[in-house]
């Protein structure tokens, strides 16, 4: 009698040539389509060509003895399979045999349910289970989703996940690196643009940044000596504040992600802009 083991073993070898016969399958297919092109153009090449096409036949031809030996392994004692024609809508079929089907039929073969009771490959199934392959599929069944993961999905889902997976990694470092004991960043308004400070260091920076703004001294003249208007001395003033408001965000920010209180992390960041500065 033939195990579940035997049976996926035998399914996954033959699984595997059938690949490699459709590949050189397709590049004889497209060899020959090329000849009459290489004849009209390049005739020099033609023969390179047949020679090619030669050696690919030869080569299928050693495909399908391997899959004769195999087929007849499974000819002694047949089992169950499954077949999921590969496009948008395939059906899930028992042979590659079905006659709703063509010779140029590619198909994804169900190796996991090799040698499964044919119940069982239906319920999975479901709607896209072929009702010429399985004439007998209840009908609630066939009115269900399927329930198959076919190689390739099981690829997506596990693609998916991976960059799932990074993303949730990336927003974790972000918020761990974040300026705010929230994780979320600090966004300011300068004129017409908005900025904003993603991370701990870049906040740190520009408080350092601030710092020489903070101080410098409003201007009330010109180089040549001309006077500054009243409007343009209290636009500096309102700079220089902004700027000092802007720093004491930052400051306050650092101080509740760090739990710290407000001075006690303006003199951390006093003493780290002296030692800078020196």
């Amino acid at each position: 009698m033939v195990t579940k083991e035997f049976a996926v073993k035998i399914d996954t070898e033959l699984s595997n040539w059938h690949d490699k016969r459709w590949t050189v399958t397709s590049q004889i297919l497209d060899a020959e389509d090329s000849i009459e092109f290489y004849v009209k153009n390049y005739p020099s090449r033609v023969e390179k060509i047949q020679k090619r096409i030669a050696e690919l036949k030869e080569e299928k031809a050693k495909i399908q003895a391997e899959i004769n030996k195999l087929d007849a392994i499974y000819n002694q004692d047949p089992w169950t399979r499954a077949f999921l024609v590969i496009n948008s809508n395939g059906h899930v079929h028992s042979s590659m045999d079905c006659n709703t089907c063509f010779a140029t039929t590619r198909y994804n073969w169900l190796i996991q349910y090799s040698n499964d009771d044919e119940n069982t490959i239906v319920e999975d199934a479901g709607q896209d289970a072929c009702t010429i392959c399985y004439p007998s599929a209840p009908a609630e069944v066939l009115n269900r989703p399927s329930r198959i993961v076919t190689a390739d999905k099981v690829a997506k889902a596990k693609a998916k996940a991976e960059r799932d997976a990074k993303r949730e990694a990336k927003l974790a470092k972000e918020k761990a690196n974040a300026p705010t004991k929230s994780g979320d960043f600090l966004y300011f308004k300068e004129g017409k643009y908005t900025y904003s400070i993603n991370t701990e260091r870049s906040a740190v920076s520009k408080w350092f940044e601030l710092q020489w703004r903070i101080k410098e001294k409003v201007t009330t003249h010109y180089y040549d000596g001309t006077p500054h208007s009243a409007e343009s001395i209290i636009e500096q003033e309102q700079k220089i504040a902004q700027n000092k408001e802007i720093a004491d965000i930052i400051c306050k920010n650092l101080a509740e992600k760090n739990g710290v209180s407000f001075d006690q992390q303006l003199k951390i960041l006093e003493t780290k802009y002296q030692k800078r500065s020196a």
